[in-house]
């Protein structure tokens, strides 16, 4: 069962731990991949999990919904992209990691769509926490993308690449259960 956001929900960051939190009512708690280090200094104050959070929420649920997965994965998807969209640190592009998309995209893809990021070793899923005009800022919704012989893309970890490196997943054929299949 998906859980509804509601206005008992409420941002905390975790400072023992040095994360981004979400309370969502007496005894629950989400704990985000989002760190200090990684956060907007206003992250570290209380707040409200606002309309425009929640629109978010449900913007990128409608993205999970053709996945086959249950409905925990997909609401911690959806708390995690939320929290990078709203608390990330802006990011410099670290575009040299992934291959040019040979897909033309007509209209830039907006806030929660889906796309795949494709590096010389692999690919991995990622949903877009922002736009600007020769960006996308991702977060990646599964991990270990090698991206060269140190680092790797985690999971829920965003990242910063030119726009030109982004393949939207409705292009590309795909099994909803597995990793996007360019064609």
């Amino acid at each position: 069962m998906l859980i509804q956001p509601n206005k008992q929900w409420h941002w905390v960051f975790d400072t023992d731990k040095g994360v981004m939190t979400l309370e969502l009512g007496e005894n629950m708690l989400f704990v985000s991949k989002l760190c200090k280090k990684r956060c907007v200094q206003h992250a570290q104050e209380d707040s409200p999990f606002t309309t425009e959070h929640t629109q978010l929420y449900y913007q990128f649920l409608e993205q999970l919904e053709p996945f086959n997965w249950s409905d925990p994965i997909k609401v911690q998807i959806c708390l995690n992209a939320v929290a990078s969209a709203q608390f990330l640190k802006p990011l410099m592009p670290q575009s040299w990691f992934f291959n040019t998309s040979a897909c033309i995209q007509q209209e830039p893809l907006q806030v929660g769509e889906l796309a795949v990021l494709q590096t010389e070793s692999g690919q991995a899923r990622c949903v877009i926490v922002e736009v600007s005009e020769q960006s996308y800022t991702l977060m990646a919704i599964e991990g270990g993308l090698k991206l060269d012989e140190r680092k790797s893309l985690s999971q829920f970890e965003a990242i910063k690449v030119m726009q030109d490196r982004v393949i939207p997943l409705s292009m590309l054929l795909h099994n909803p259960n597995g990793l996007a299949q360019t064609g």
